[in-house]
């Protein structure tokens, strides 16, 4: 395939994406399942010169987010959202992770006021929430607009739960507003952002959250917690070491655990929460900045 095979500057591959593949790259958020046997040559064909520029050391943070958008935003967007909601929330496999139980906790102590899902795709897991806690305001962002659009109708009675459109990897002061907040939590969509956009949006979020969760897919034989690096996982996904992110972005009493389900035997979960500020023995001022 001529995509995979010629070093093209990056403004020129994402528009020869657009101009010549724009059908099949509507069945990114399926892997191409139900296409024909040609049509399923042609788009695995296209994904390997796709994930060999997303994942190729010479490609910018900006450009694989203009290859994200391609195949994940406006309609693509969301069908994925509509998707997820009708497999419901929780799902029988949802008491395997981790974070879930650490959330669960925190919003029944009585000391969460407000709380933000990053990425929140169908936002059903934040209206879950924000349907058990209604004294919690909650917010849910993605980064399309057609989503954002989609789920403020969809969740329109859920008094407590608002929508926002927000870009996690420009590092502006657009939507610092929406990010200050009690608990930012993240089921997915760390796993999407490349490392140096990860970092930036880690460092971001401490200013303006007193809390973080994430919970993201990762590769079975992955080791979080001794790996330096990132790895790919194909599909525009990565293998994050979330522990050695967190730390470098300067959150603390950083806390983990791995989940697994049996059904997925390649996979499993990874589950980290931190605190924006130092232990209180530490910091004898942070009990009256944390709640």
């Amino acid at each position: 395939m001529a995509l995979e095979q010629q070093t093209i500057p990056p403004g020129i591959f994402v528009a020869r994406l657009l101009k010549r593949r724009p059908r099949l790259l509507r069945h990114w958020i399926t892997g191409g399942t139900g296409l024909s046997k040609l049509k399923k040559n042609a788009f695995d064909s296209l994904m390997r010169a796709l994930n060999s520029r997303y994942y190729n050391a010479a490609c910018t943070s900006t450009e694989r987010e203009q290859i994200k958008r391609i195949c994940m935003g406006n309609t693509s967007g969301v069908a994925w959202a509509k998707q997820y909601l009708a497999k419901g929330f929780p799902e029988p496999h949802t008491p395997l992770l981790p974070m879930f139980h650490v959330l669960e906790a925190w919003f029944a102590s009585g000391q969460i006021s407000s709380a933000h899902q990053v990425g929140c795709c169908s936002g059903r897991e934040t209206a879950y929430f924000a349907r058990r806690f209604p004294a919690i305001s909650f917010t849910g962002s993605d980064c399309d607009s057609g989503v954002i659009s989609f789920l403020r109708e969809h969740w329109a009675p859920v008094q407590n739960l608002q929508f926002v459109e927000l870009h996690m990897e420009e590092n502006t002061h657009s939507g610092d507003f929406e990010l200050q907040c009690d608990v930012l939590f993240a089921s997915g969509g760390f796993h999407y952002m490349d490392p140096d956009a990860l970092l930036a949006f880690l460092i971001r979020a401490r200013r303006f959250s007193n809390r973080i969760a994430l919970s993201q897919p990762m590769d079975r034989d992955f080791n979080a917690t001794n790996m330096a690096h990132s790895t790919p996982r194909g599909m525009l996904s990565w293998n994050h070491p979330y522990l050695n992110l967190l730390r470098a972005a300067g959150w603390n009493n950083i806390a983990w655990e791995e989940g697994y389900v049996p059904e997925l035997p390649k996979w499993k979960n990874f589950a980290a929460w931190a605190d924006a500020l130092p232990c209180l023995e530490n910091d004898p001022d942070a009990a009256k900045k944390i709640p």
